[in-house]
């Protein structure tokens, strides 16, 4: 299984039977069989009904099968919610392989979340902060409870992707981390050589 970044909070996650892309912008919806969403806003509903035919939309809690993969949504509050769980965290399984998508969370997750989320092998989470989502503290807090294999951190300034507000640049994650790594276009997940302790992986926006 591949995963890819697209710029902003989006990956692609390709398996041998289908391909997902996670909290994608809606001119990234193409060569995908499935769309997850974290979070649903008003002004995003043009993403959700545009897409191509053909491409399934899940865009909250719930359990799902798709070709092989077992996606379970598990709610979650916002970042910029005071209370409620608006969000969704989740757990998408392609090819024996466990990723978790965390999505713009507010913070720590509750031992429920963690529970239902399973033994995480790649989590993709947010680390550009400015009022938009974890930043890289809260984001290494968030890695320390799901004690991940791999962490592949998305939604900062990479020089490329648009936001309403400035982000942080991924260093600041990277420090957090004490991680020393150089980005890679595509990162191929082989659940048996996974590392005994958390590995950052840094990813190049591509194109979808």
């Amino acid at each position: 299984m591949e995963i890819s970044y697209l710029g902003t909070g989006a990956v692609k996650l390709s398996g041998n039977q289908l391909n997902i892309i996670c909290d994608p912008t809606k001119d990234m919806l193409a060569k995908t069989d499935v769309v997850t969403l974290s979070s649903i806003e008003p002004e995003d509903s043009d993403r959700i009904y545009s897409r191509p035919a053909g491409v399934m939309v899940i865009d909250g809690p719930g359990q799902y099968e798709v070709k092989g993969a077992t996606i379970v949504g598990v709610p979650a509050r916002l970042h910029i919610d005071e209370t409620g769980q608006r969000g969704a965290v989740y757990s998408i399984v392609i090819d024996g392989v466990n990723v978790v998508v965390t999505g713009n969370i507010a913070g720590k997750l509750d031992e429920d979340t963690i529970e239902s989320l399973g033994q995480v092998d790649v989590l993709v989470i947010p680390v550009g902060g400015g009022g938009l989502t974890l930043d890289a503290t809260g984001a290494a807090a968030v890695v320390t409870q799901l004690e991940p294999s791999y962490v592949i951190p998305v939604h900062y300034n990479d020089g490329l992707s648009v936001y309403p507000v400035p982000q942080a640049g991924v260093e600041l994650f990277l420090q957090e981390m004490g991680a020393s790594v150089e980005a890679q276009t595509k990162f191929r997940v082989v659940r048996s050589e996974a590392p005994a302790e958390t590995q950052v992986v840094l990813l190049s926006p591509a194109n979808s």
